[in-house]
């Protein structure tokens, strides 16, 4: 029978990243049980372990999980993926990932028609297409991935800096695409009403944000750590917290306890990795959420230099799909 534990949230990939999202989970007590999911059982044991030395003192469980529990989660956050060997061809690791997002849809076979998929590690619009293509039960607005937010909130950042306005002044204001070529929506960004393309100082500045909203600090952090995880993480806890808002009530013999209210929405937009209909492909695009997942697809008009790039990403993705096929017919 299958069952949906709306309470629940199971992490696929139970290493450093997937750990650092349950311990922000558990700091924002969001959920009634986390569990930790990975081919590994010494490291989900031992992430179990650590992290249920964080959760002493409150009602949430967190614990090893099988595939099949994961599958019957109000979330699954998929932080699994296959390291890019040095020297080895994008071809051969895209092969690599599809085969292990087939791999883990397949053990969390059935699912329940309400649970939502977060993917939050590369390739991320490969991901996102194989859930949408294997469970085509599944609403499409019930699986995104980290796309292009952090590039987005640089962009935002870098806007508040050189102008001194708040967040609140800011509208329109994306990056849209794929983390590694993120297009800066640099048409319909507004201050205060006021086109960007209007105000001096942003103009004489435009040519340094291309490299702002890059992956250029990921791979600072590489060079001198080996690793990034701390700003996915974050923003992947402050995402589900999004989704799931709820209520907290107080339950006869059961103190603290938490109720999901699927009636609670929220209209914060996101950019996200996520199915976009008018363009038949998947790429990071402005969103509003709710508690069910995907709520609108945010309209866009985009200048024409704009749309020629968001054209150019989405061919690259569809060959990307093309090619991660291969495997079909060489193994």
């Amino acid at each position: 029978m299958i069952v949906n534990y709306s309470g629940r949230i199971s992490i696929i990939g139970a290493g450093t990243l997937g750990g650092t999202i349950a311990y922000g989970l558990i700091m924002d007590n969001m959920a009634e049980e986390i569990l930790l999911v990975d081919m590994s059982t010494h490291i989900v044991q031992g992430q179990v372990l650590d992290l249920a030395e964080a959760a002493e003192g409150t009602n949430l469980v967190i614990r090893a999980g099988t595939f099949k529990e994961a599958g019957q989660s109000s979330i699954v956050i998929i932080t699994a993926d296959v390291e890019q060997y040095e020297g080895e061809e994008h071809t051969a690791w895209l092969i690599r990932s599809r085969r292990l997002i087939l791999g883990i849809m397949s053990s969390i076979t059935p699912i329940h028609d309400e649970i939502m998929f977060l993917v939050v590690n590369e390739p991320v619009d490969l991901y996102v297409q194989a859930l949408i293509e294997y469970f085509p039960r599944l609403s499409r607005k019930k699986v995104f991935g980290i796309g292009t937010t952090l590039a987005t909130l640089r962009f935002q950042t870098w806007l508040a800096q050189l102008t001194n306005a708040t967040q609140q002044d800011i509208t329109d204001a994306y990056c849209i695409g794929t983390q590694h070529d993120p297009i800066v929506v640099w048409s319909q960004t507004k201050i205060q009403g006021a086109p960007i393309t209007t105000i001096p100082i942003l103009v004489s500045q435009r040519a340094n944000l291309d490299t702002i909203v890059s992956i250029h600090r990921y791979q600072l952090i590489l060079e001198r750590k080996g690793k990034a995880w701390y700003g996915t993480a974050g923003i992947a806890t402050r995402l589900v917290q999004e989704l799931l808002k709820y209520k907290v009530q107080q339950k006869k013999g059961n103190k603290g306890g938490r109720i999901f209210d699927s009636s609670t929405a929220v209209n914060t937009t996101w950019v996200l990795s996520v199915y976009v209909p008018q363009l038949d492909a998947c790429m990071s695009w402005p969103v509003t959420l709710n508690s069910e997942g995907i709520k609108d697809i945010v309209p866009l008009p985009l200048a024409s230099g704009e749309m020629e790039k968001v054209m150019i990403v989405r061919e690259s993705n569809l060959i990307d799909i093309q090619n991660s096929n291969l495997s079909n017919t060489t193994t």
